[in-house]
Protein backbone atom coordinates (compact mmCIF):
# COMPACT_ATOMS: atom_id res chain seq x y z
CA UNK A 1 0.00 0.00 0.00
CA UNK A 2 1.16 3.53 -0.64
CA UNK A 3 1.46 6.48 2.24
CA UNK A 4 -1.36 7.88 0.38
CA UNK A 5 -5.03 7.34 1.81
CA UNK A 6 -7.07 5.82 -0.98
CA UNK A 7 -10.03 4.64 0.86
CA UNK A 8 -12.01 5.31 4.13
CA UNK A 9 -9.87 5.53 7.69
CA UNK A 10 -11.84 2.67 9.97
CA UNK A 11 -12.23 3.02 13.63
CA UNK A 12 -12.52 -0.15 15.34
CA UNK A 13 -14.76 0.84 18.93
CA UNK A 14 -17.27 3.75 18.91
CA UNK A 15 -16.85 4.66 22.36
CA UNK A 16 -15.15 8.37 23.68
CA UNK A 17 -12.22 7.82 22.60
CA UNK A 18 -13.20 5.93 19.34
CA UNK A 19 -15.94 8.55 18.37
CA UNK A 20 -13.29 11.49 19.34
CA UNK A 21 -10.73 10.23 16.89
CA UNK A 22 -13.31 9.33 14.39
CA UNK A 23 -14.60 13.03 14.25
CA UNK A 24 -10.97 14.69 14.25
CA UNK A 25 -10.05 12.46 11.49
CA UNK A 26 -13.56 13.58 9.42
CA UNK A 27 -12.75 16.33 10.44
CA UNK A 28 -9.52 16.80 8.40
CA UNK A 29 -11.35 15.80 5.12
CA UNK A 30 -11.17 11.85 4.96
CA UNK A 31 -13.74 9.61 5.43
CA UNK A 32 -14.13 8.13 8.19
CA UNK A 33 -16.40 4.61 8.99
CA UNK A 34 -16.61 3.65 12.79
CA UNK A 35 -17.33 0.17 13.49
CA UNK A 36 -19.51 -0.89 16.58
CA UNK A 37 -21.12 -4.02 17.75
CA UNK A 38 -24.03 -2.02 19.33
CA UNK A 39 -26.72 -1.75 16.35
CA UNK A 40 -28.46 0.48 17.68
CA UNK A 41 -25.87 2.95 18.15
CA UNK A 42 -24.78 2.17 14.92
CA UNK A 43 -28.06 3.07 13.71
CA UNK A 44 -27.80 6.74 15.65
CA UNK A 45 -24.93 7.74 14.53
CA UNK A 46 -25.88 7.15 10.44
CA UNK A 47 -29.11 8.59 10.88
CA UNK A 48 -28.80 11.57 13.40
CA UNK A 49 -25.11 11.52 13.64
CA UNK A 50 -24.73 11.32 17.85
CA UNK A 51 -23.62 8.86 19.82
CA UNK A 52 -25.18 10.19 23.38
CA UNK A 53 -24.50 7.08 25.20
CA UNK A 54 -20.52 7.93 24.91
CA UNK A 55 -20.29 11.55 23.61
CA UNK A 56 -23.39 13.37 24.59
CA UNK A 57 -21.49 16.88 25.29
CA UNK A 58 -20.83 16.66 20.85
CA UNK A 59 -24.19 17.79 19.49
CA UNK A 60 -23.37 16.52 15.80
CA UNK A 61 -20.39 14.46 13.99
CA UNK A 62 -18.65 15.57 11.15
CA UNK A 63 -20.90 14.82 8.31
CA UNK A 64 -17.95 12.41 6.85
CA UNK A 65 -18.63 10.04 9.86
CA UNK A 66 -20.54 6.65 8.96
CA UNK A 67 -20.35 3.68 11.72
CA UNK A 68 -21.19 0.27 10.57
CA UNK A 69 -21.83 -3.22 12.60
CA UNK A 70 -19.92 -5.64 10.27
CA UNK A 71 -16.26 -6.19 9.89
CA UNK A 72 -16.08 -6.81 6.46
CA UNK A 73 -17.60 -3.74 5.62
CA UNK A 74 -14.70 -2.42 7.58
CA UNK A 75 -11.68 -3.89 6.37
CA UNK A 76 -13.40 -3.92 2.53
CA UNK A 77 -13.62 -0.53 3.01
CA UNK A 78 -10.41 0.79 4.98
CA UNK A 79 -6.63 0.52 4.09
CA UNK A 80 -5.81 2.29 7.71
CA UNK A 81 -7.60 0.93 10.91
CA UNK A 82 -7.37 2.12 14.25
CA UNK A 83 -8.19 0.40 17.43
CA UNK A 84 -10.18 2.18 20.16
CA UNK A 85 -11.11 -0.67 22.68
CA UNK A 86 -10.05 -1.52 26.24
CA UNK A 87 -7.07 -3.77 26.76
CA UNK A 88 -9.38 -6.84 28.12
CA UNK A 89 -11.72 -6.65 24.70
CA UNK A 90 -8.76 -6.54 22.56
CA UNK A 91 -7.73 -9.86 21.75
CA UNK A 92 -11.08 -11.31 21.32
CA UNK A 93 -12.10 -8.41 18.73
CA UNK A 94 -9.03 -8.49 17.29
CA UNK A 95 -9.41 -12.33 16.48
CA UNK A 96 -12.37 -11.81 14.80
CA UNK A 97 -10.76 -8.92 12.91
CA UNK A 98 -8.17 -11.28 11.45
CA UNK A 99 -10.68 -13.39 9.42
CA UNK A 100 -11.13 -10.45 7.45
CA UNK A 101 -7.44 -8.59 6.62
CA UNK A 102 -4.88 -9.31 4.40
CA UNK A 103 -1.25 -7.85 4.44
CA UNK A 104 -2.32 -4.49 2.78
CA UNK A 105 -4.25 -3.20 5.91
CA UNK A 106 -2.03 -0.77 8.35
CA UNK A 107 -3.47 -1.01 11.85
CA UNK A 108 -2.61 1.54 14.90
CA UNK A 109 -4.20 1.31 18.10
CA UNK A 110 -4.90 3.45 20.68
CA UNK A 111 -4.89 1.11 23.91
CA UNK A 112 -3.26 1.82 26.97
CA UNK A 113 -2.43 -1.33 28.71
CA UNK A 114 -1.07 -5.03 28.83
CA UNK A 115 -3.04 -8.11 28.68
CA UNK A 116 -2.86 -9.16 32.18
CA UNK A 117 -2.16 -12.70 31.44
CA UNK A 118 0.71 -12.91 29.21
CA UNK A 119 2.24 -9.11 29.41
CA UNK A 120 1.29 -8.71 25.81
CA UNK A 121 1.44 -5.26 24.70
CA UNK A 122 -1.35 -4.62 22.12
CA UNK A 123 0.89 -4.63 19.16
CA UNK A 124 2.30 -8.03 20.22
CA UNK A 125 -1.46 -9.13 20.66
CA UNK A 126 -2.25 -7.89 17.09
CA UNK A 127 0.31 -9.72 14.85
CA UNK A 128 -0.40 -12.37 16.71
CA UNK A 129 -4.05 -12.75 15.97
CA UNK A 130 -3.77 -11.11 12.52
CA UNK A 131 -1.51 -11.21 9.39
CA UNK A 132 -0.79 -7.63 9.40
CA UNK A 133 2.56 -6.08 10.12
CA UNK A 134 2.19 -2.75 9.65
CA UNK A 135 1.01 -2.24 12.78
CA UNK A 136 1.53 1.28 15.21
CA UNK A 137 0.26 2.31 18.54
CA UNK A 138 -1.09 5.97 18.89
CA UNK A 139 -0.71 7.09 22.57
CA UNK A 140 0.14 10.19 24.57
CA UNK A 141 -1.53 13.04 26.75
CA UNK A 142 -4.20 13.94 23.76
CA UNK A 143 -7.40 14.67 25.77
CA UNK A 144 -10.97 14.33 24.42
CA UNK A 145 -12.61 17.38 25.96
CA UNK A 146 -9.27 19.38 25.15
CA UNK A 147 -9.71 18.20 21.14
CA UNK A 148 -13.41 19.02 21.19
CA UNK A 149 -12.99 22.47 22.55
CA UNK A 150 -10.16 23.01 19.86
CA UNK A 151 -7.18 23.30 22.24
CA UNK A 152 -3.87 22.45 20.78
CA UNK A 153 -2.90 18.63 21.88
CA UNK A 154 -0.28 15.79 20.60
CA UNK A 155 0.17 12.43 20.67
CA UNK A 156 2.47 10.02 19.13
CA UNK A 157 2.98 7.67 16.51
CA UNK A 158 5.25 4.62 17.17
CA UNK A 159 5.54 2.15 15.00
CA UNK A 160 8.33 0.28 13.13
CA UNK A 161 7.32 1.21 9.45
CA UNK A 162 7.78 4.79 8.42
CA UNK A 163 4.70 4.00 6.11
CA UNK A 164 2.59 3.70 8.90
CA UNK A 165 3.24 6.68 10.52
CA UNK A 166 2.80 8.68 7.33
CA UNK A 167 -0.37 7.28 7.10
CA UNK A 168 -1.22 7.94 10.63
CA UNK A 169 -0.24 11.12 10.19
CA UNK A 170 -2.16 11.87 7.08
CA UNK A 171 -5.21 10.79 8.83
CA UNK A 172 -4.68 12.85 12.20
CA UNK A 173 -2.75 15.89 12.39
CA UNK A 174 -4.72 19.07 11.99
CA UNK A 175 -4.67 22.25 13.86
CA UNK A 176 -5.67 21.04 16.92
CA UNK A 177 -3.59 17.73 17.11
CA UNK A 178 0.11 17.77 16.26
CA UNK A 179 1.66 13.81 15.88
CA UNK A 180 5.27 13.25 16.80
CA UNK A 181 7.19 9.98 15.55
CA UNK A 182 9.18 7.14 17.51
CA UNK A 183 10.33 4.04 16.03
CA UNK A 184 10.29 2.70 19.60
CA UNK A 185 6.79 0.59 19.25
CA UNK A 186 7.06 -1.51 22.66
CA UNK A 187 8.43 1.39 24.83
CA UNK A 188 5.61 4.22 23.87
CA UNK A 189 3.43 1.14 24.35
CA UNK A 190 4.85 0.27 27.94
CA UNK A 191 5.42 3.74 28.93
CA UNK A 192 1.56 4.67 28.45
CA UNK A 193 0.37 1.57 30.32
CA UNK A 194 2.46 2.16 33.56
CA UNK A 195 1.54 6.00 33.28
CA UNK A 196 -1.48 4.39 35.02
CA UNK A 197 -0.01 2.83 37.83
CA UNK A 198 2.18 5.89 38.45
CA UNK A 199 -1.28 8.42 38.29
CA UNK A 200 -2.76 6.24 40.75
CA UNK A 201 0.10 7.44 43.20
CA UNK A 202 -0.15 10.85 42.41
CA UNK A 203 -3.91 10.34 43.87
CA UNK A 204 -3.00 8.70 46.43
CA UNK A 205 -0.44 12.01 47.23
CA UNK A 206 -3.25 14.41 46.56
CA UNK A 207 -5.68 12.56 49.22
CA UNK A 208 -3.36 12.56 51.77
CA UNK A 209 -2.69 16.17 51.02
CA UNK A 210 1.27 16.35 50.35
CA UNK A 211 2.50 19.08 49.34
CA UNK A 212 4.34 20.41 45.70
CA UNK A 213 7.86 18.54 47.10
CA UNK A 214 5.94 15.25 47.03
CA UNK A 215 4.77 15.61 43.85
CA UNK A 216 7.92 16.64 42.13
CA UNK A 217 9.73 13.93 44.06
CA UNK A 218 6.73 11.45 43.05
CA UNK A 219 6.95 12.12 39.18
CA UNK A 220 10.36 12.16 38.68
CA UNK A 221 11.07 8.94 40.56
CA UNK A 222 8.38 7.37 38.99
CA UNK A 223 9.32 8.42 35.66
CA UNK A 224 12.29 6.74 36.34
CA UNK A 225 10.57 3.94 37.64
CA UNK A 226 8.26 3.60 34.16
CA UNK A 227 12.10 3.50 32.02
CA UNK A 228 13.51 0.45 33.68
CA UNK A 229 9.75 -1.38 32.85
CA UNK A 230 9.79 0.02 29.33
CA UNK A 231 13.41 -1.57 28.51
CA UNK A 232 11.97 -5.01 31.09
CA UNK A 233 9.48 -5.40 27.92
CA UNK A 234 11.95 -5.07 25.28
CA UNK A 235 11.05 -0.94 24.85
CA UNK A 236 14.01 1.96 25.32
CA UNK A 237 14.38 3.29 28.83
CA UNK A 238 14.16 6.76 27.54
CA UNK A 239 10.78 6.44 25.87
CA UNK A 240 9.47 6.75 29.20
CA UNK A 241 10.56 10.50 29.33
CA UNK A 242 8.40 11.34 26.43
CA UNK A 243 4.57 11.76 25.69
CA UNK A 244 3.77 8.42 25.82
CA UNK A 245 5.18 8.08 29.74
CA UNK A 246 6.05 11.27 31.05
CA UNK A 247 3.24 13.17 29.24
CA UNK A 248 0.58 10.70 29.76
CA UNK A 249 1.54 11.12 33.75
CA UNK A 250 1.20 15.01 34.20
CA UNK A 251 -1.96 15.08 31.85
CA UNK A 252 -3.76 12.50 34.34
CA UNK A 253 -3.01 14.71 37.08
CA UNK A 254 -3.82 17.61 35.44
CA UNK A 255 -6.58 16.50 33.98
CA UNK A 256 -7.72 14.94 37.24
CA UNK A 257 -8.31 11.37 35.49
CA UNK A 258 -9.84 8.19 36.86
CA UNK A 259 -6.98 6.83 37.79
CA UNK A 260 -5.74 10.10 40.15
CA UNK A 261 -9.60 10.08 41.79
CA UNK A 262 -9.01 6.24 42.32
CA UNK A 263 -6.04 7.17 43.50
CA UNK A 264 -7.71 9.64 46.18
CA UNK A 265 -9.94 6.96 47.23
CA UNK A 266 -7.11 4.30 48.29
CA UNK A 267 -5.45 7.17 50.13
CA UNK A 268 -8.84 7.54 52.30
CA UNK A 269 -8.61 3.58 52.72
CA UNK A 270 -10.67 2.28 50.57
CA UNK A 271 -9.62 -1.22 48.47
CA UNK A 272 -9.24 -2.10 44.87
CA UNK A 273 -12.26 -4.48 46.04
CA UNK A 274 -14.49 -2.46 46.86
CA UNK A 275 -13.76 0.33 44.23
CA UNK A 276 -14.18 -2.48 41.37
CA UNK A 277 -17.68 -3.54 43.46
CA UNK A 278 -19.10 -0.15 42.74
CA UNK A 279 -17.53 1.07 39.39
CA UNK A 280 -16.67 -2.36 37.53
CA UNK A 281 -13.50 -3.26 35.69
CA UNK A 282 -10.56 -0.11 36.49
CA UNK A 283 -7.78 -0.49 33.82
CA UNK A 284 -5.35 0.93 36.04
CA UNK A 285 -6.43 -1.76 38.92
CA UNK A 286 -5.14 -4.58 35.81
CA UNK A 287 -1.86 -2.36 35.18
CA UNK A 288 -0.95 -2.63 39.12
CA UNK A 289 -1.48 -6.40 38.91
CA UNK A 290 0.79 -6.78 35.65
CA UNK A 291 3.35 -4.54 36.14
CA UNK A 292 3.70 -5.71 40.42
CA UNK A 293 4.04 -9.34 38.60
CA UNK A 294 6.02 -8.38 35.74
CA UNK A 295 8.54 -6.33 38.09
CA UNK A 296 8.51 -9.52 40.36
CA UNK A 297 9.17 -12.15 37.50
CA UNK A 298 11.98 -10.14 35.54
CA UNK A 299 13.83 -8.48 38.63
CA UNK A 300 13.08 -4.88 38.05
CA UNK A 301 13.39 -2.28 40.76
CA UNK A 302 10.09 -0.92 40.70
CA UNK A 303 8.88 -0.14 44.61
CA UNK A 304 6.82 2.32 43.21
CA UNK A 305 4.45 -0.11 41.77
CA UNK A 306 4.84 -2.27 44.43
CA UNK A 307 3.59 0.08 46.78
CA UNK A 308 0.45 0.79 44.72
CA UNK A 309 -0.30 -2.77 44.63
CA UNK A 310 -0.19 -3.60 48.17
CA UNK A 311 -2.39 -0.44 49.39
CA UNK A 312 -4.70 -1.50 46.53
CA UNK A 313 -4.53 -5.14 47.90
CA UNK A 314 -5.60 -3.99 51.40
CA UNK A 315 -1.95 -4.63 52.53
CA UNK A 316 -0.93 -2.11 53.88
CA UNK A 317 -2.50 1.24 54.91
CA UNK A 318 -1.61 4.82 53.02
CA UNK A 319 0.81 6.30 55.43
CA UNK A 320 2.53 3.22 56.11
CA UNK A 321 3.01 2.79 51.44
CA UNK A 322 4.77 6.49 51.87
CA UNK A 323 6.41 5.17 55.15
CA UNK A 324 7.68 2.25 53.11
CA UNK A 325 9.02 4.23 49.99
CA UNK A 326 10.77 7.25 52.31
CA UNK A 327 12.63 4.29 53.98
CA UNK A 328 14.10 2.26 50.94
CA UNK A 329 18.04 2.09 50.85
CA UNK A 330 19.83 5.19 50.05
CA UNK A 331 20.37 5.53 46.24
CA UNK A 332 21.62 7.66 43.42
CA UNK A 333 20.13 9.32 41.14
Amino acid sequence: MSESLRNKVGVIGAGRWGTTLAHIIATGGLDTLVYSENAELVANINAHRVNKAHLPELDLLHERVTATATLEDLTANCDLLLIAVSVHRMRAIVRRLGDTLDGSHSIVHAVRGLEAETFATPSRIVAEETCVRKIGALLGPALVDELLAERPNAAVIASRFPSVIALARKALVNPVMRVYSNPDLVGVEAAAAASNVMALALGVVAGLSLGPATYAVLVTRSVAEMSRLCAALGGQATTAFGLAGLGDLLVLREGGGQEVEIGKRLAAGETAASIIEELGPIDAFDAVKTFNELSIRRGVDAEITRAVHDLAMGIVQPLEAVRRLMTLTQMKE
